[in-house]
């Protein structure tokens, strides 16, 4: 079993991977650097979750997972590099926030920011940008231990404590 904020990176890795300048230049489980002729790439990680209880009672959680989507690109100017970037950028945004599948497995994006930056490096210029998605979704624990095998119930009238009464068995296949 995998968990769910490690099933999104990956979803979203997909869904890049498929469709942005950057093509096979996806990454979900590599640390940078990459070489500037192997650009435009994209990094996906999910550095971090929060979950909040959502009552006193069963073990459920609005989780909000951090999907950083860090992208770069490289060009001959500073023009070129941030018309790049500028492109890239809107491609991760716009297939993150209009794909039915990948918002399908959420609640909602609660946040989203972006930081680009053009740098110069022996004449050499790279755009990045980082784009930061909030993914919420809710969570349920299923408790552990002993599985509820039957329910006995008994109700009560005023005068007649032997109003009525049941028993209730679950058959083991349909327990979940």
């Amino acid at each position: 079993m995998m968990l769910y904020r490690v099933e999104l990176r990956e979803a979203a890795a997909r869904l890049l991977s498929n469709a942005t300048d950057a093509g096979p230049n996806v990454f979900s489980r590599r640390a940078l650097p990459l070489s500037q002729d192997a650009l435009p790439a994209i990094y996906l990680s999910a550095p971090s979750d929060t979950a909040r209880s959502t009552g006193r009672t069963a073990p459920d959680f609005v989780r909000v997972t951090q999907l950083n989507v860090d992208a770069m690109v490289s060009g001959g100017t500073p023009e070129a590099t941030q018309d790049a970037l500028d492109a890239l950028t809107e491609q991760i945004e716009l297939l993150i926030m209009q794909d039915v599948g990948f918002q399908a497995r959420l609640s909602q994006v609660s946040d989203l920011s972006t930081l680009q930056e053009v740098t110069s490096d022996n004449s050499s210029y790279i755009g990045k940008v980082r784009l930061s998605f909030s993914l919420e979704y809710f969570e349920e624990f299923s408790p552990g231990g002993q599985r509820i095998a039957a329910l006995d119930l008994q109700m009560q009238t005023m005068g007649n404590p032997d109003f009525a009464e049941t028993r209730e068995e679950f058959p083991a296949q349909n327990i979940q």
